[in-house]
């Protein structure tokens, strides 16, 4: 039972974690093609696509019971990790593709 705190006498009646968020899901992935010139030289071409489906990721639901939005989620978080590296997600939040091309001998 949602009540302000001012108006309660106790803890209430709602247990831990009665509040949580979405969970998070993202979809990543890599596709190398490989290319024989000779027997030891070879060419591999391939891209790699971060956040395909380009969905928000939703926060956590308001929880301070004093405020009339309590349980409502009014925010999105950035991913943990982009092509650029790990921490730069609030730089880079939508879809992201990397070409690759690589000559080995």
């Amino acid at each position: 039972m949602f009540t302000p705190a001012g108006a309660q006498a106790g803890f209430g009646d709602l247990g831990r974690n009665t509040l949580f968020g979405p969970g998070y899901f993202n979809l990543d992935t890599t596709l190398y093609k490989n290319i024989s010139i000779t027997e030891r030289v070879r060419f591999t071409i391939g891209a790699s696509a971060y956040n395909i489906l380009n969905h928000p990721h939703f926060g956590s639901p308001q929880a301070n019971v004093a405020s009339g939005a309590v349980g409502g989620i009014y925010n999105t978080v950035e991913g943990p990790t982009s092509a650029y590296g790990a921490f730069q997600g609030s730089v880079v939040t939508g879809r992201v593709m990397v070409l690759t091309a690589k000559f080995r001998f």
